[in-house]
């Protein structure tokens, strides 16, 4: 009778050994699945913010050169309105301003 209990404890053993070794296939299984989903998720991301990068980037670009467009015309405006002047005008305006210029002159 020992015997027989003996072989069905052991048989049990080894039926609890198999599923423990089958529920662990599963879980690495299971693992590895949700390993290549949160990289194939990651991937779109970084994809995402590339693009999204890529997007701002050329709006600051497309930005910073119609402020310089702009910042030029308006220099060429001033160049053009200061070839107007004559010397003595030059003179006049350089007179008014010269005090902001001069080391040791206060404002």
């Amino acid at each position: 009778m020992e015997s027989n209990t003996l072989g069905r404890i052991i048989a049990v053993e080894k039926e609890i050994q198999q599923n423990l070794d089958l529920e662990r296939v599963k879980a690495l299984e299971w693992l590895e699945n949700e390993k290549r989903a949160y990289e194939r998720k990651l991937l779109e991301e970084e994809e995402h913010i590339k693009q999204e990068f890529a997007r701002k980037l050329e709006q600051a670009v497309i930005e910073a050169e119609a402020s310089a467009s702009a910042l030029i015309d308006a220099a060429c405006t001033a160049a053009a309105t200061l070839e107007n002047f004559d010397d003595n005008s030059l003179a006049q305006i350089v007179a008014r301003h010269i005090g902001r210029v001069l080391p040791g002159s206060g404002p």
